[in-house]
């Protein structure tokens, strides 16, 4: 009974005195040297001085860059193409999508230097950031696919705003009519009867661009097989070249080709014209009604179809 009275005791006494004993403040201590370290704060002062130079630096090479894109761009697309009042939003777009990705690569190059100049493992960072991007990627690959091919059809001015053409997939038409719009993802395409094709960049195969170069086009019409054919060409070489620079939409001087054939007891005569790109249809029928008024009115009628027949003789 004593005995455990006197353990009891001898426990309490011990305890007391580790109560009593002061808490060792080493580590307190050796946090409070560095943190009060002046060669920690100059390296320190260092590094931000030198992470404000980076940002500066970079900030101004990402203005010179995006400049000198805007003046260059700009003016080898107005030299190269001759409907700039038409492109300036397609032009705008490109670039205003060049001078993001410069700005966008330049300040991940400032990032990681920076966290480089502070001693962070910047490979470990990038290599979690590229695996959550390839997963990323996986997902919206069909989103990536039809961005580039819409920067691509921008950068090389495969069609724009306004233009007539026909988008081919696989050898089969996917859709035909003008653009009424182009975008980085999709493009719209309205049809003959006023149907709206909306495709995405990605599914576009081949394009056919009715309105990028001058359009060449053939007026035919019949003579009688016994027309003068010369005086017939005097006419309307004179005609032509009095009147073909009174509409706009014709290039070049109309050129008589001549006689073509002989159909149906007619001669078949044609005319070439240069007009603008898609203008041809609405020159072709102008000039039909014209021609044909002023043969007439030179005592030239045109030709009608002639079907003989043989009786058989018994």
């Amino acid at each position: 009974m004593s005995f455990s009275w006197l353990t009891l005791m001898a426990q309490e006494s011990e305890g007391v005195e580790a109560i009593e004993q002061p808490m060792d403040t080493g580590f307190l201590n050796t946090i409070w040297e560095k943190m009060t370290s002046v060669d920690l704060w100059i390296n320190i002062g260092e590094r931000v001085l030198w992470s404000i130079v980076f940002i500066i630096v970079g900030m101004i090479i990402i203005s010179v860059v995006n400049r000198v894109i805007e003046n260059f761009l700009m003016r080898r697309i107005r030299l190269r193409n001759s409907k700039a009042h038409k492109s300036s939003k397609r032009n705008k777009t490109l670039v205003s999508m060049l001078q993001n990705t410069v700005t966008v690569f330049g300040w991940f190059v400032i990032v990681v230097t920076i966290l480089e100049t502070f001693n962070i493992p910047v490979g470990t960072l990038l290599a979690g950031a590229g695996i959550a991007g390839l997963a990323i990627g996986f997902g919206a690959q069909s989103l990536v696919k039809d961005m580039i091919t819409g920067f691509f059809i921008i950068l090389e001015n495969q069609f724009d705003k306004g233009d007539f053409v026909r988008v081919t997939n696989l050898g089969g038409t996917v859709a035909e009519g003008q653009v009424v719009y182009l975008g980085l993802r999709s493009s719209r395409i309205l049809g003959y009867n006023s149907e709206m094709y909306m495709i995405p960049n990605g599914t576009i195969g081949e394009v056919v661009n009715y309105s990028k170069e001058n359009t060449v086009a053939f007026l035919d019409f019949f003579l009688p097989i016994d027309a003068d054919v010369r005086r017939v060409e005097r006419i309307l070489s004179v005609y032509l070249e009095e009147n073909w620079q009174k509409n706009e939409n014709i290039i070049e001087p109309p050129e008589l080709i001549g006689v073509q054939d002989f159909v149906s007891g007619q001669l078949q005569y044609r005319i070439m014209f240069v007009t603008r790109p898609m203008e041809h249809l609405q020159v072709m029928r102008d000039y039909r009604i014209n021609i044909q008024s002023h043969l007439q009115n030179n005592g030239i009628t045109l030709g009608v179809p002639s079907i003989e027949f043989n009786e058989e003789q018994q």
